[in-house]
């Protein structure tokens, strides 16, 4: 599929009840920090997380992410077995207001505690990455990379 960053349907598939999704963040080394975050959905406009505990290292990697404007990714994988790599960029972390409150009683009533933020991040770009889609990615751009063993032909018993 390539670049995709406008694809609402991909993006719609955040909101899957029993999609996994994993936040992956920079740590200070540029150490990938990957997280499951079942918050993850993409609200019409921009894709949407909650931040449970204000000094959690996924907190201070999105904070760092803002300050150095350092890439996210998330994987998406599908109940259908369907994975996509969203690459995002942290927007904005809203800790006050009424939007904060809205996102704060639903995390209430859905997990019964609040957050202690509500992330926004702006799709850059979806790359689909379903085994069967990068193969035939792999063999349309690169037909002279091919592993020995599947060159060889086997003679029948």
């Amino acid at each position: 599929m390539g670049n995709a960053a406008l694809n609402t349907a991909i993006l719609e598939r955040l909101n899957e009840p029993n999609a996994l999704k994993i936040l992956v963040t920079l740590d200070e080394h540029g150490a990938p920090h990957p997280t499951p975050k079942g918050s993850l959905r993409w609200d019409g406009e921009r894709i949407v997380s909650w931040e449970i505990l204000e000094s959690s290292h996924t907190n201070r990697n999105l904070t760092r992410a803002i300050w150095f404007d350092q890439p996210i990714v998330i994987l998406l994988v599908t109940a259908d077995k369907q994975a996509y790599k969203i690459t995002v960029k942290a927007a904005r972390n809203i800790v006050m207001g009424k939007e904060f409150t809205r996102h704060y009683e639903e995390a209430e009533q859905r997990r019964g505690y609040g957050i202690a933020g509500v992330w926004l991040y702006e799709p850059i770009a979806i790359s689909d990455q379903t085994p069967a889609t990068r193969i035939a990615e792999e063999q349309a751009a690169r037909p002279y990379f091919v592993h020995l063993d599947r060159l060889a032909k086997k003679e029948p018993a």
